[in-house]
């Protein structure tokens, strides 16, 4: 084989090398690209998520320390009507 044969093939093959590698990274980038996305899209709805979670949470909050405040309320008048009681003339009347 004659060194004019053998120039164009091994420059042929540094020229199909380099275009195989860019080829595979261009793969490799568009299946992260893809991997990026899915992961997005998961960490979009796992937020909505979340939040719709503190929104029931604090509702839950705001309901419960609306019933602590009747409880609180309930246990007030109960000592009030109790000390209205004792101080009340426990002795039977005739009507």
């Amino acid at each position: 084989m004659s060194y004019k044969m053998l120039i164009p093939v091994f420059l042929s093959l540094f020229v199909w090398q380099s275009i195989a590698e860019a080829s595979s990274i261009s793969t490799r980038v568009r299946v992260l690209e893809g991997k990026v996305v899915k992961q997005e899209t998961h960490l979009k709805q796992t937020e909505g998520l979340r939040q719709a979670q503190n929104i029931k949470i604090d509702q839950s909050l705001i309901k419960v320390k609306a019933l602590e405040k009747k409880v609180d309320d309930l246990l007030k008048g109960k000592k009030q009507t109790g000390q209205k009681a004792e101080l009340a003339d426990k002795r039977y009347a005739f009507p």
